[in-house]
């Protein structure tokens, strides 16, 4: 079974993308590790994902690449999906940032560039 870890965060459009990928990879008998990160998602969040068969979510509160001065999490996080990848031993890395693009995953990494917090804002 080929095995997915996936990096997320539950504050917008990035939980939904998150969800219907890892829903289209279950049907197809991919198994899934999200790597939540940022603030916690809400029970609907939890329930939406859980029932989801192939699919296992772990938080940790690290502050997001793009919130102010991030950069002390953004290492711990780094730690923390190091340790995922050796113990669930993912075949392919999925991240929703780019802060953790360089690390040594010994497994191929694939990159969703998401919306652009500053120009959407400036655009809103």
């Amino acid at each position: 079974m080929t095995r997915v870890l996936m990096t997320s965060d539950a504050v917008g459009g990035v939980w939904t993308y998150t969800v219907e990928l890892a829903r289209a990879l279950a049907e197809i008998g991919v198994e899934s590790m999200v790597a939540l990160m940022g603030p916690p998602p809400s029970v609907e969040q939890k329930q939406e994902i859980t029932k989801i068969g192939g699919v296992s979510l772990l938080h940790q509160p690290f502050a997001l690449e793009w919130m102010d001065n991030p950069w002390d999490d953004v290492d711990a996080a780094a730690e923390w999906l190091l340790q995922l990848q050796a113990e669930f031993r993912a075949d392919v890395i999925h991240l929703s940032g780019y802060a953790h693009a360089t690390l040594a995953w010994g497994a191929p990494v694939l990159i969703t560039a998401h919306s652009c917090v500053s120009t959407w804002w400036r655009s809103v």
